[in-house]
């Protein structure tokens, strides 16, 4: 399309965003509902004690945490960002920066659309290592209401964060998940994920 002058029309660029998309933030916490889970927890504990809430834990928060990774990537990759954008470009041309940097995002968008935070800690960020801290963990507080500071200190829903994982496959990278702080015995969760 041109002008009358000859020249073509101005197109301004689409606008950028650098902001997680709300849409997507919504959909996050409203299908990975942390008091649901905990409830269902609770429901599968009732009775049990040993191995077999041991079991229960596993299964309720192993299976809530690897649905959490994977609609997490899943709708990470269909709501992009600018800066989203840009990382992939740079890690596309340089075969490089991949990790830490595309597992952190998405590991920030599960943590700050299901965990009541708005900002998830990075302590460490490089290519060996990607260490964050959780101090204020909502499924912890919400296992201490439901079922009690017992209940919470064994760390069930460690389950659910080791999932992260499940991350790793999605993306086609070998990570491996150290618990490196507990919340029962630190006041926080640290972990450390690293490539195999």
């Amino acid at each position: 399309m041109t002008q009358q002058t000859g020249y073509p029309l101005f197109v301004a660029p689409r606008p950028y965003s650098f902001e997680l998309n709300e849409d997507m933030v919504a959909m996050l916490r409203e299908e990975l509902d942390v008091p649901a889970l905990v409830e269902k927890f609770a429901r599968a504990a009732a009775g049990k004690t040993g191995r077999e809430l041991e079991a229960a834990a596993k299964d309720t928060f192993g299976s809530w945490g690897r649905a959490w990774m994977a609609r997490t990537l899943q709708l990470g990759e269909e709501y992009p960002d600018r800066t989203y954008e840009v990382l992939k470009e740079a890690a596309d041309r340089t075969g490089v920066l991949t990790f830490p940097h595309v597992p952190q995002r998405f590991i920030e968008i599960g943590y700050l659309a299901t965990h009541q935070i708005y900002s998830l800690p990075m302590v460490e960020n490089n290519s060996q290592r990607l260490i964050y801290k959780l101090a204020n963990c909502y499924v912890y507080r919400s296992l201490q209401e439901k079922m009690g500071q017992e209940v919470a200190a064994a760390l069930p829903c460690r389950y659910a964060c080791a999932a992260v994982e499940t991350l790793g496959e999605g993306l086609g990278l070998d990570l491996v998940l150290d618990h490196e702080a507990t919340m029962n015995e630190d006041g926080y969760c640290q972990f450390k994920l690293r490539r195999v």
